[in-house]
């Protein structure tokens, strides 16, 4: 058989194993709690997500998800409920917002650490929590609201379960019962990829390694029938009530557009509106090393030891778990590569499989003393040097630069398809716009040139885990430092202030329209809490919903919004960047009023706030019109 000592590591930790615990639980509370009321929502998902929660008080729909009053049929509810109840218990706020992934987060840490603590090993599991909880693209990707860290912990409890199971150490009833209840909350989480995803993973790694387990000798032992009702105890009566209500006779209704158009043909490419576009595959790769960073740079030390194909048919435990993590990791990666649909989070529920296999790797490395952990560990140093010598330049040739306003006047903005891209608001960064960042730039250069130096000492002197534990405790440092910068961005990629703005002057009888699809301003109706009129915005992520006949009418086009702005009722209009062009072209420059501007978007309103205060066509011949509204 292929002994256990080949694939895990006997090394200890100095201390108990509730203590690793209650460790790893409080780095990841730190972060990710300490983190979440900061910046405010983001326009796009962030907010939109956000705004569907908020609705399931409003309207104590709790079944049909709605944003901005129609029905939104893209996404299962789990995750939306759990922030619903967050708002229900604190209030509604980018902190309560993301309170549910910040506790998956840290749930999912833990969960990583038990994996690799029963199979490889108390300092291979331990190393493992640290790699999940610390890696930048963890970090950058549960910062807005998507379920990517709550399916992945539904995934890993799932697949620990499964090998406890499979190799004896709980009953094959109890294994099977449990996995299917948490897949059933992965389908209700992230639709069919919570059944597709593990049923494929299990079949292979049942396949690669002969259909044998030491838990049973036959298949008929196996509880599919009772484990497969209660799969469909748990997500069916969603989807079917969710169906029923929003069944329509006369054109394709809830199973149509939630299954086939947001699943299937989104996978393929298909998936109308075509609101979003892939990652180029070699980009989407190489990207991985820096959402893995800086744990990726101990990569190679994942594949020493694997279990060669010749011994899968005859593995222990622990050789078992390690060709079952080689399996989900590769099957999540390779399925992505050959999607039409790639964006750069895709692939997060395949990082708890790299984070144990990054975090084994360097168990045994340490374990057998090996020059390579001090050489990788001064290639961390290396590239942290990299980062402080590229952020110190960037702050550098910026110092000139006098900062008025916020971060957008000097940022390059792109076209608007060009944001269909997660990531994409970084790209707008120029050499200039680093003076509004200097000094996140400058504790982030401190950081990577002091701290992983400091690291890599500890290193060389035989401080394994300190150095370990340093290094994390850099990272979680460098993501307060990376919020700050998130704080600098705020204006250019959320309307809050805006709604702040308005605030001040919105009584309930004013009207309130966005131009263009919801989401250019959606975090601007969740701050405001109510529902707005849209201004040529009948596409994209509402259209589907608005051809319901008991969707609200709040769609206005050329015709209808001139009447309504021209009329006695006092009305604002918010206009996304990348917009306002469009926007000022339709405005009557006498009658039309500026009511703020940040961030590239501004506010109009048709009458005057002051009785002096200048129109768009006095602002024009004054020359004091924004930036922002020049041609």
């Amino acid at each position: 058989m292929f002994s256990s000592m080949s694939t895990a590591t006997a090394s200890s930790l100095p201390f108990s194993r509730s203590t690793a615990v209650l460790i790893l639980l409080a780095l990841a509370l730190l972060i990710y709690v300490g983190n979440a009321a900061q910046p405010g929502l983001l326009d796009d998902a962030d907010g939109g997500h956000a705004v569907a929660s908020q609705e399931m008080l409003r309207t104590g729909d709790w079944v049909v998800l709605h944003i901005n009053g129609v029905r939104w049929m893209e996404k299962p509810p789990l995750h939306y409920w759990a922030v619903a109840v967050s708002y229900l218990l604190l209030g509604e706020s980018a902190f309560s917002t993301r309170l549910p992934l910040a506790l998956a987060v840290a749930g999912l840490v833990v969960m990583v650490y038990v994996f690799g603590r029963r199979f490889f090993g108390d300092r291979a599991g331990f190393y493992a929590g640290l790699v999940m909880c610390t890696s930048i693209g963890t970090y950058m990707f549960t910062r807005i609201m998507i379920p990517e860290a709550i399916y992945s912990l539904e995934f890993t409890a799932a697949f620990y379960l499964f090998l406890l199971a499979w190799t004896g150490a709980i009953s094959l009833r109890k294994g099977c019962w449990s996995v299917a209840a948490l897949c059933a909350l992965a389908v209700l989480t992230r639709a069919l990829i919570g059944i597709v995803f593990p049923a494929a993973i299990l079949t292979i790694f049942v396949l690669l390694t002969g259909r044998k387990s030491p838990a049973f000798t036959k298949w008929r032992e196996v509880p599919f029938f009772s484990s497969l009702l209660i799969l469909l105890a748990i997500a069916a009566p969603w989807h079917i009530i969710a169906g029923i209500r929003a069944w329509r006779p006369d054109a394709p209704g809830f199973f149509w557009y939630y299954f086939i158009n947001e699943q299937v043909l989104r996978a393929l490419g298909y998936r109308y509106p075509h609101d979003f576009s892939a990652v180029p595959l070699g980009i989407w790769w190489a990207a991985h090393l820096i959402w893995w960073f800086p744990w990726s740079v101990f990569l190679p030390l994942a594949f020493r030891r694997l279990p060669r194909p010749r011994d899968w048919r005859r593995l222990d435990a622990p050789g078992m778990a390690l060709l079952f993590v080689c399996v989900w990791a590769g099957f999540i990666l390779f399925f992505f590569s050959l999607t039409a649909s790639r964006m750069e989070y895709y692939s997060f529920s395949a990082w708890p499989a790299v984070a144990l296999l990054i975090g084994r790797g360097i168990a045994l490395a340490e374990q057998e003393s090996e020059k390579w952990m001090r050489r990788l560990q001064a290639g961390v140093a290396v590239a942290g040097a990299l980062a402080a010598a590229i952020l110190g330049w960037l702050v550098w040739v910026s110092r000139n630069v006098q900062v008025h306003g916020d971060i957008s006047d000097l940022l390059q903005l792109k076209e608007l398809n060009f944001y269909t891209v997660a990531m994409a608001s970084f790209f707008d960064l120029t050499t200039r716009a680093f003076a509004f960042l200097r000094e996140p730039s400058m504790l982030a250069a401190g950081l990577f040139l002091f701290g992983f130096t400091g690291v890599y000492l500890l290193r060389r002197r035989g401080w394994v885990l300190g150095a370990n534990i340093a290094l994390s405790l850099v990272m979680a440092a460098f993501f307060f430092v990376a919020n700050l910068a998130f704080q600098v961005f705020e204006p250019h990629m959320s309307s809050k202030r805006l709604a702040d703005d308005l605030l001040r002057y919105l009584k309930p009888d004013d009207a309130v329209a966005i131009y263009g699809e919801y989401y250019g301003g959606c975090a601007l109706g969740f701050y405001l809490h109510r529902q707005v009129l849209l201004y040529n915005g009948q596409y994209q992520g509402l259209e589907f919903g608005s051809y319901y006949h008991d969707a609200p009418k709040i769609f206005m086009d050329d015709h209808s919004f001139p009447q309504l702005w021209n009329g006695s009722r006092r009305v604002f209009l918010f206009a996304p960047k990348g917009e306002t062009q469009e926007v000022i072209v339709r405005l009557p420059r006498d009658s039309s009023y500026i009511l703020a501007e940040s961030g590239g978007k501004v506010i109009f309103v048709n009458q005057p706030l002051t009785p002096d205060q200048p129109s768009l066509a006095q602002l024009q011949e004054r020359g004091t019109l924004p930036a922002v509204l020049r041609p």
